[in-house]
């Protein structure tokens, strides 16, 4: 309780501070503040555990609230920071279950970073939104700010192509393996590095953007990532259609289970169709256990759990969306997923399933 008095508090200083900025100072575009409402009506049926049993249907209704500022201290340099409600917890999402017994909803650090840019190079460190470039969230989602240092550089060859590097280091946990040395060789870590080229002809916008991720998490659960990863987008003022392809190359075996340690590759397409305010996306996934890091990944598709996350990993199904852009910052859109298990562990009696259908209002601001 009392943390959240503190974060109010903070949180009407930043309001009477801008305020009285835009008053006393003409810089007024040196501060900005943005975030979003949104409410969530989320339906999950027919779920079926890895032991055969069935979870009970579940209805839900959900909220989040985001609230961040930019602050331009000067024409290189950013200070950036921002709250969220959800679990601290949990990385991967921000909503908060309404009818919780009239509790006090947590509200934790989301952002505080320093970024620094100087034309077309930048670098930032501190906590912050990956500057992974992705079209959707199958690899990282979006709702996980990682701690640590990303740096980006953009080539300019042609009004009609560029290249874009984006790379970082980010720790995960403090694991202390050897004699209480806390050092980044001791510490559970994410890398990465991805070169995105992009342009535009005819009308048509591509974008083809492959890197390599490496993480570092022998401590906690036994085995590491180097993922390979390739996006590839086109789209028009109408179509936009996107594939994503990972592929595992770490030797898991002796590591895992042995009925799954060669699943370890994954792919999603998907087709959106634009008509004015209106769109409709079709997707279909197929994401083997190790292609991805399951907790760090989206958290859309599937209901499955554990320690507080989402295992967004080992599945197969398609997806439907329909969205209405009511205004620039209200849209109003609902979803449907139908998923299955792709391999069952040599433990495990079934696969696991599950629908799951989603309507979101969401303002932003």
């Amino acid at each position: 309780m009392r943390k959240n008095i503190y974060i109010i508090i903070l949180i009407y200083s930043l309001f009477y501070i801008s305020t009285n900025w835009a008053q006393t100072n003409k810089n007024t575009s040196k501060i900005k503040f943005y975030g979003d409402v949104r409410l969530r009506t989320e339906l999950d049926r027919d779920s079926k555990k890895a032991n055969g049993e069935m979870r009970p249907d579940r209805d839900r209704f959900r909220f989040r609230f985001n609230l961040a500022f930019q602050y331009l201290l000067n024409r290189n340099i950013e200070l950036g920071s921002g709250i969220r409600t959800g679990n601290p917890d949990n990385p991967q999402s921000s909503n908060v279950t309404i009818g919780d017994g009239f509790s006090n909803e947590d509200l934790s650090i989301d952002k505080a970073y320093i970024k620094y840019h100087s034309g077309d190079f930048y670098i930032w460190g501190g906590k912050n939104k990956i500057n992974l470039w992705e079209p959707d969230e199958m690899l990282w989602d979006a709702d996980v700010h990682p701690e640590g240092i990303g740096v980006g550089q953009l080539f300019k060859w042609h009004d009609n192509l560029q290249m874009q590097f984006n790379g970082g280091f980010f720790l995960l946990t403090d694991n202390l393996i050897e004699n209480n040395k806390q050092t980044f060789d001791n510490q559970e870590n994410i890398s990465f590095a991805q070169f995105k080229f992009a342009g535009q002809k005819s009308g048509y916008k591509w974008v083809f953007a492959p890197g390599i991720m490496h993480a570092y998490m022998t401590a906690s659960v036994g085995y590491n990532y180097n993922i390979f990863m390739n996006f590839l987008s086109l789209e028009n003022d109408q179509w936009h259609v996107h594939i994503d392809y990972f592929k595992n190359f770490e030797d898991l075996n002796q590591k895992v289970d042995r009925a799954l340690q060669d699943e370890k590759s994954g792919y999603s397409l998907t087709g959106t169709y634009r008509i004015n305010k209106l769109s409709l996306k079709v997707s279909y996934a197929h994401i083997e256990k190790y292609a991805v890091i399951d907790r760090l990944a989206q958290d859309n598709w599937v209901r499955w759990s554990g320690d507080n996350m989402t295992r967004s990993s080992n599945f197969g199904g398609i997806g439907l969306g329909l969205k209405y852009q009511i205004s620039n910052q209200i849209q109003s859109q609902i979803k449907y997923w139908k998923v299955e298990g792709l391999q069952k562990a040599s433990y495990e009696t079934a696969l696991e399933t599950g629908t799951r259908i989603r309507w979101d209002l969401k303002i932003k601001f």
